[in-house]
């Protein structure tokens, strides 16, 4: 099993509490399952811009000569090659960060991650599970502006099944912040054993 695994935290290592979770799923994906292959994008240290017309000229051009291994989609064939997807990425300004918007503009390929049919878009990529692992200073609640639109983007491309671990409440004062993550670390847990 591929799984790809698209951080978008803005912090790295201990600092960042998203990537702990993150983390913890992968290693726990590891030990129940010996053939996982795990690709990691780490986005704040790619080189990736929002698309400009330019940009979208080229891309037009590439996809219709139907070239899958031009550098311009190295994002798309990657994720449309994974069996499953792992998100990271911190509540940020009711969303996430940018960076995972401009990742998406990438992943977005017409014949290689979806095609256009007389019924509307149909998903092409391989993944049919992903899951979404966030952590919010204050309250995010069920969902969020951020996690149904990642939710929609997902079935567009062909995952069918999409869940979000997340924990809320972690820069409130007085809040056992060990705790918080140690209860979405076990439901990570219990949710590698079943994927």
């Amino acid at each position: 099993m591929k799984v790809l695994f698209v951080d978008s935290c803005m912090k790295q290592g201990e600092e960042s509490r998203t990537k702990i979770l993150c983390n913890s799923f992968l290693e726990e994906l590891k030990k129940v399952n010996t053939g996982c292959e795990i690709e990691t994008v780490v986005l704040k240290d790619e080189e990736m811009r929002p698309y400009n017309n330019d940009m979208v000229d080229e891309r037009y051009k590439i996809v219709e000569d139907q070239d899958w291994d031009h550098p311009m989609l190295k994002y798309a064939k990657q994720f449309a090659e994974a069996d499953r997807i792992v998100i990271g990425a911190p509540y940020w300004d009711l969303a996430f960060p940018s960076l995972l918007k401009i990742y998406i503009e990438h992943i977005f390929v017409s014949g290689l991650t979806f095609e256009a049919t007389d019924k509307g878009l149909k998903g092409l990529s391989k993944a049919d599970k992903a899951v979404f692992i966030q952590t919010a200073g204050g309250f995010v609640g069920e969902t969020d502006p951020g996690t149904e639109y990642l939710k929609y983007v997902l079935k567009t491309l062909g995952v069918q099944e999409f869940t979000r671990v997340s924990a809320d409440f972690i820069d409130v004062v007085g809040v056992n912040v060990e705790e918080k993550l140690a209860e979405a670390k076990k439901v990570l847990k219990d949710m590698a054993a079943a994927w």
